[in-house]
């Protein structure tokens, strides 16, 4: 399941770390999930249409996504800088069939250099 690429990192298959503008995240049909915390939501708004679901553990996560990921749709999963989503992408691709994306630099790009206006928080 590990190949190694380039500076030692491992390749996963099923599993990416690039960056995608929002426009690119919503014409693939991904399944956008937000894995920050209620409290980041909060101070930076988040991507309109995202599904808010905090990474605590892959079990709880999994089962909070499983229904719409169910027909084999592709996961993008962003946080603030893309960290977080590049370890919970890493492991939950060796979990599910579905391919699993990580937006690199997080919402730090999407809202900073790309220029996104967030929207705030329905839950």
């Amino acid at each position: 399941m590990f190949a190694q690429q380039g500076f030692g990192r491992p390749q996963i298959e099923g599993f990416e770390h690039r960056v995608m503008s929002v426009d690119e995240i919503k014409a693939s049909g991904a399944l956008l999930v937000d894995i920050r915390t209620p409290p980041e939501w909060y101070q930076t708004g988040v991507i309109e249409g995202a599904k808010l679901v905090t990474f605590q553990d892959p079990q709880s996560f999994l089962a909070a996504i499983k229904d719409e990921i169910a027909d084999g749709r592709d996961v993008v999963l962003v946080c603030r800088s893309g960290s977080r989503t590049q370890a919970a992408g890493m492991y939950l691709a060796q979990m599910i069939d579905n391919k699993v994306i990580s937006a690199a630099g997080g919402m730090i790009e999407i809202v900073g250099r790309q220029g996104y206006q967030p929207v705030a928080p329905a839950l």
